[in-house]
């Protein structure tokens, strides 16, 4: 498999959530929420690097991911604008194809990631929007703000490393760790509720595995 860069996007404000700390710190089983997505990344066998790419909205995610990996500051003044950033950065060094992904996404696998990326590898076009179908939103309870033929964009894509448009594919992934996308409370207790059923169900298979012992 071709390995391509990786970056994370962290520098929103999560002014929805209506919490006291920043969105890519906020804790999820245990740990931020950005550390899932980088540890996802580390693992899987389709990237090559890591860039985390903040603004000023986010200093102390600054600081916790400081000396891990190359960190990208952004203006802040969105997601759309500090992505264009960050590529008119590395327009002239860097011309290979760039994983983009949200940190917002702490159930994404690293399977997952080089599904992604293999499937990126078997389409011609340049660019590659990762969406989910809005139905499978809407039996969970998660929010979205609008869907495009009955899909919902997850906040992942792969595109060139080039600050222009370009031309793209829709895959669509009808994976539940793709459509946790934690940008509002509502979506929080959604995470809530599945992370409860995991841990219900390892308890249940450590139990198990007592017994027979």
């Amino acid at each position: 498999m071709n390995r391509m860069m990786a970056l994370v996007m962290a520098g929103g404000r999560g002014t929805r959530l209506a919490i006291d700390c920043e969105k890519p710190l906020l804790e999820v089983a245990g740990r931020p929420m950005i550390d899932h997505v980088l540890e996802a990344l580390e693992s899987a066998t389709g990237v090559d690097g890591i860039i985390v790419v903040t603004s000023p909205h986010t200093p102390m995610t600054e600081d916790h991911v400081r000396g891990r990996h190359p960190i990208f500051r952004a203006s802040g003044g969105g997601y759309v604008e500090d992505l264009r950033e960050v590529l008119s950065h590395l327009e002239e060094s860097y011309h290979e194809p760039l994983l983009v992904i949200n940190s917002d996404l702490p159930l994404v696998r690293p399977s997952t990631i080089d599904w992604i990326i293999s499937s990126y590898h078997s389409c011609p076009e340049p660019a590659m929007c990762v969406a989910v179908p809005d139905d499978l939103c809407r039996r969970h309870g998660l929010d979205f703000s609008g869907s495009l033929d009955g899909l919902v964009p997850c906040g992942v894509n792969i595109l060139m490393s080039k600050n222009r448009v370009q031309e793209q594919r829709i895959l669509e992934a009808s994976m539940l760790e793709l459509a946790v996308n934690i940008n509002s409370c509502r979506d929080l207790k959604v995470l809530e509720k599945i992370l409860g059923e995991i841990d219900g169900r390892e308890e249940a298979h450590k139990r198990g595995r007592e017994v027979l012992e």
